[in-house]
C-alpha cells in the first residue's frame, strides 16, 4: 500500500509540475532573428477554447523597430499544440519569410525564463532548428 501511495503522489506532483511549465509558456514572447539578433515579432501563446494552444503575432518588427503595417500582424503562426510532458507538442509553426510550415514543439527554460521553439521537417524533431524566444516584460 505504501508503494501505491508513493506512486500516486509522484503522479500528482509530476502532473502539477508539467501544468506549471505550460502556464509559464503561455504569454507574450519576442522572436529574435537568428543572424542579426534583432526582434522580429511579439507572439502571444494562448490556449483556445478547444483546449489546444496557438501563437499569434501581435506586433511585427523590421530591423528591430515596430512595423504596425506588417502583413504578418495578426497571423496565427503556432497551431494545434497540445500540452504533453511539460511541453507543447504535436502542432506546427509557420515561418512567414519562407512561407513554410514545420512540425513544432515548445519547451520552457527555467534558468533564463525563455522558451525554445523547435521547428522540424520530421515529427521527431531531428531535421530542423531551434529558436529561443524572450519573455515580454510588462
Amino acid at each position: 500500500i505504501m508503494k501505491k501511495c508513493f506512486l500516486l503522489l509522484a503522479l500528482v506532483f509530476s502532473s502539477l509540475f508539467a501544468s506549471a511549465q505550460i502556464d509559464k509558456i503561455v504569454g507574450e514572447w519576442y522572436t529574435v532573428d537568428d543572424e542579426s539578433g534583432a526582434i522580429k515579432a511579439l507572439v502571444n501563446i494562448y490556449q483556445g477554447e478547444d483546449g489546444i494552444y496557438y501563437g499569434q503575432i501581435i506586433k511585427a518588427f523590421k530591423d528591430g523597430v515596430e512595423n504596425p503595417n506588417s502583413p504578418n500582424k495578426g497571423l496565427v503562426i503556432v497551431k494545434d499544440m497540445k500540452a504533453e510532458d511539460g511541453m507543447l507538442k504535436g502542432g506546427t509553426v509557420y515561418e512567414p519569410e519562407s512561407k513554410k510550415t514545420y512540425y513544432a514543439k515548445i519547451s520552457y527554460n527555467a534558468e533564463d525564463n525563455t522558451i525554445t521553439l523547435r521547428g522540424s521537417l520530421d515529427k521527431k524533431g531531428w531535421l530542423g532548428r531551434s529558436q529561443t524566444w524572450i519573455k515580454e516584460r510588462k
